[in-house]
C-alpha cells in the first residue's frame, strides 16, 4: 500500500526521525562515559597499589581482597620490585571499602571452603582515606594460606616424627594390647561379683559400721594388756622358779586379768554381735581347712620333705667355699604376664 503524502509532511517526518535519533545517540554516549562499560573499573571502585615484601601461596592476577569475609575487589596485576618485595595493583569497592585508610593491614588466608587464597584487609590506626592511585607500602601480619599451612606441617612432622618417636609409640602400642588379656580378666571378675552379688551395698556398709564400731575397745585392751606385760625386766628369760609371789600377784595376775576382762571379753562381744555376718567367713575358713588332713598324710609328707630336701640342695652349685644360688622364676602361667613378656621378647 502507497502512501501519497507532500512533501512537506515528508519533511517534517525526516526531522522528527533525525531528532530522535540524535537524543538516542546523546543518552548512550553520555552512559558510555558516565559508566564506561569497557573500562574494566566503574566510578564506584578505586585503583590502589600495594608494595608488599611477599605474597602468600596461590596470590595472582585475578586474586580476591576480602574485608570482614566480603570480596570487596581484586587484583588487577603483579610484579616483582627490583629490590626485592612485590607490588600489586588492585581494585577496590569504595562503598564496601568506606573508613579504609591508607595504614591498612593485609595477610594472606583462604577465602573458600576449597582453600583458595586470597587477601583480607584491615583497617590501621590513623592515615588518610584511600583515594583513586594511591600508593600504599604495607608488610603482611601472616601467611595462613593452605599451602603454608601443609609447608609448615611437613616441616614440624619432619623434625619431630623421628624414628626412634616411632619406636616408642610402637612399643607402648604392643604393651597396651598385651595388657589386654589383664584388663579382659578384671572386667569379668567385676561383672561376676556384679551377678553374685545379692546384698545391697547400704547393708554391708551398716555391717562394717557395726563391727568397726567395737574395734577401738579391742585395740585399747589390746595395748593395755601388752604395755602392763613389757617392763624393761621383761626382756630377760625369766623361769617359773624364779617368779616370787610379789611378782605373780603385781604383775601376773593383772595381766590375765587384763586379757580375761579386757581382750577377751571385747573379743567375744564382737564375736556374739556378729554371729550372722561372721558365719560366711568361718564357713570359708572350715572349707579351706577340710582340704588340708588329706594333704597331709604321713608318708606323702615325708616323701614330700625329702624332695624339697634335695630340690634345696640342688639350688647352690659351686664348691663348698662358694656356693651360687640357682633361680629360676616361672611367670609364664600368670594371667596378665604371660602376652605382655611375650610381647617384648621374653622367653
Amino acid at each position: 500500500m502507497l502512501l501519497n503524502t507532500s512533501e512537506e509532511s515528508e519533511a517534517r517526518t525526516l526531522t522528527r526521525v533525525g531528532i530522535a535519533l540524535t537524543v538516542v545517540l546523546t543518552v548512550v554516549a553520555t552512559l558510555y562515559l558516565v559508566i564506561k562499560p569497557f573500562n574494566g573499573t566503574a566510578e564506584s571502585d578505586i585503583s590502589i597499589t600495594i608494595e608488599t615484601p611477599y605474597v602468600g601461596e596461590g596470590v595472582t592476577s585475578g586474586t580476591s581482597l576480602v574485608m570482614h569475609g566480603i570480596r570487596v575487589g581484586k587484583v588487577t596485576d603483579i610484579s616483582s620490585l627490583p629490590g626485592g618485595g612485590v607490588r600489586l595493583k588492585t581494585d577496590l569497592d569504595a562503598r564496601s571499602t568506606e573508613g579504609l585508610t591508607d595504614t591498612m593491614k593485609i595477610d594472606f588466608r583462604p577465602i573458600n571452603y576449597f582453600g583458595v587464597t586470597g587477601i583480607n584487609l584491615k583497617a590501621g590506626a590513623g592515615g588518610q582515606l584511600l583515594r583513586d592511585g594511591d600508593h600504599v607500602i604495607t608488610s603482611p601480619e601472616g601467611n595462613f594460606a593452605l599451602q603454608a599451612l601443609l609447608t609448615r606441617l611437613g616441616q614440624i612432622t619432619t623434625g619431630v616424627v623421628t624414628p626412634q618417636l616411632i619406636h616408642v609409640i610402637e612399643w607402648a602400642t604392643r604393651y597396651t594390647d598385651a595388657l589386654n588379656p589383664l584388663v579382659e580378666t578384671m572386667l569379668i571378675a567385676s561383672s561376676a561379683v556384679a551377678r553374685i552379688q545379692t546384698v545391697s551395698t547400704e547393708k554391708l556398709l551398716n555391717n562394717t559400721a557395726g563391727v568397726s564400731a567395737a574395734f577401738p575397745g579391742f585395740v585399747n585392751s589390746l595395748v593395755q594388756a601388752g604395755d602392763n606385760f613389757i617392763t624393761p625386766t621383761n626382756y630377760q628369760r625369766i623361769s617359773l622358779g624364779d617368779v616370787s609371789e610379789d611378782y605373780w600377784q603385781n604383775r601376773v595376775v593383772p595381766v590375765v586379768d587384763e586379757a580375761q576382762y579386757s581382750l577377751f571379753a571385747a573379743v567375744g562381744r564382737v564375736v556374739s554381735n556378729h554371729m550372722n555376718d561372721l558365719l560366711p567367713v568361718t564357713d570359708l575358713v572350715k572349707a579351706l581347712t577340710d582340704v588340708a588332713p588329706p594333704l597331709l598324710r604321713p608318708e606323702d609328707t615325708g616323701q614330700f620333705l625329702v624332695e624339697m630336701r634335695t630340690r634345696l640342695e640342688k639350688m647352690y652349685g659351686g664348691t663348698p667355699e662358694q656356693r651360687a644360688l640357682q633361680v629360676r622364676i616361672v611367670l609364664d602361667s600368670l594371667p596378665g604376664i604371660a602376652a605382655p613378656l611375650n610381647a617384648i621378647g621374653g622367653p
